[in-house]
């Protein structure tokens, strides 16, 4: 998928439903505004990116369900998504530098005391919480993708980026979803004993796999999700 660069727009009306969550503004190492959403609390904290075609909204219910189950998310805006509203607002920006964000985004939240950080992305968001997590200082306790595509958006991953997450790595695909699967088994391969592919029978694609994918998928894509939050040391 190509890089895009974007410029906000604002949503035509707000939501007709009550806005969950703490909204949260900070900025990424080279001074972007990032806007998100804070959920929960706890011992973990898990930073969340979304697709290219969506925003931190199409991540709020699991979100949710994570906050639940103990742990602090943060869902983000990336640069150059502007939904509007509670939706949040962040500044211009390349899809290229999505990963900057998601890093701004775990700073974040260790500067509220959390000692273990967990990536999570679909689509473009994936390959964003690959790349971040190799270039993370701390390093980061787990890496969650949906769908995620090896290059993206002016984003590349390979083997040597991979190998250098050295954290738990779980890689989620559709078996349906054009190369999304090829992927998900690539990146596995890749991050050796660190990494694992789950492969469900559907074809939908990142956030898809618990919005409309059948129950039986839908379940076992937040079930697998925070079963490794639970145990961040490991691989679910």
């Amino acid at each position: 998928m190509e890089e895009r660069t974007a410029s906000p727009t604002t949503a035509e009306s707000p939501s007709p439903t009550p806005v969950p969550g703490e909204a949260v503004a900070f900025r990424a190492s080279d001074g972007v505004r990032i806007a998100g959403r804070l959920f929960g609390d706890g011992r973990v904290g898990v930073v969340i990116g979304h697709s290219i075609y969506g925003d931190q909204t199409e991540w709020w219910n699991v979100a949710e369900v994570i906050a639940d189950a103990g742990s602090l998310a943060l869902t983000i805006d990336f640069r150059g998504y502007c939904p509007g509203e509670e939706s949040g607002c962040s500044d211009d920006g390349t899809t290229a530098d999505a990963w900057r964000d998601l890093l701004a985004g775990a700073k974040l939240l260790r500067e509220r005391g959390v000692k273990e950080i967990v990536l999570i992305g679909a689509s473009m968001g994936g390959t964003a919480a690959i790349l971040a997590a190799a270039h993370a200082r701390p390093d980061v306790s787990g890496v969650i993708t949906l769908s995620a595509p090896t290059d993206c958006c002016g984003m590349e991953t390979d083997k040597s980026v991979v190998a250098a997450v050295g954290a738990p790595m779980l890689f989620i695909a559709g078996r349906f979803d054009g190369d999304a699967q090829r992927s998900a088994l690539a990146f596995a391969r890749w991050a050796g004993s660190s990494g694992e592919a789950l492969i469900l029978a559907s074809g939908e694609h990142g956030t898809d796999l618990f919005g409309l994918a059948a129950p039986q998928v839908e379940h076992r894509t937040t079930e697998a999700i925070l079963a490794f939050l639970e145990r961040p040391g490991r691989v679910a």
